[in-house]
């Protein structure tokens, strides 16, 4: 079995992708079938957060909230949707992607860690129509049952984490 996918950019759910539990780290996701090398495997998409934002929701105090965020909080814990910034991704400096809420983001949000990944992160700041684009992308050849991961980089992990982070896949396209 598996999870309700949300649609990605390119229109609908990706029929190539199953999330299920993966050992070890909750849900993950997995082909369904062979991805070919390069290929698009599907859009990490969210709420834009500003700096400002980020840091006032996630920075681990409640300085700078607004009304605004008080509701986004209320809301999440409403719907028992988690508020830890474990889902978010940089766009640039002033402009990040927070995929934690499953009703504004894409499968990919199960996309998990691996040092070792088949896919790379694509960051396009402003993409198609201005808006940013973040998006992942088979660096090889993906066989079916192949879970898919990424390098979520030296950033995303504290020292106490004890994560290998080899290949920091995260790639800037300008």
């Amino acid at each position: 079995g598996g999870l309700a996918l949300t649609p990605d950019l390119l229109g609908g759910a990706d029929l190539s992708v199953s999330i299920r539990e993966a050992p070890g780290k909750g849900f993950g996701a997995f082909a369904t079938r062979p991805i070919g090398s390069h290929a698009t495997v599907g859009d990490y998409t969210g709420e834009l957060l500003s700096a400002a934002r980020h840091k006032a929701r996630y920075g681990g105090e409640r300085e700078g909230w607004s009304d605004e965020d008080e509701a986004w909080l209320a809301s999440r814990r409403a719907r028992g949707v988690s508020a830890t910034g474990d889902y978010v991704v940089r766009v640039h400096d002033d402009l990040f992607v927070d995929a934690e809420d499953p009703a504004v983001s894409s499968w990919c949000r199960f996309v998990n860690h691996d040092a070792r990944p088949n896919l790379a992160l694509k960051v396009l700041p402003k993409g198609v129509g201005g808006a940013p684009r973040v998006w992942l992308v088979a660096m090889h050849a993906v066989a079916e049952g192949e879970e898919l991961c990424f390098d979520y980089g030296p950033d995303f992990w504290s020292e106490d984490d004890g994560v290998e982070t080899r290949h920091g896949q995260r790639v800037e396209v300008s």
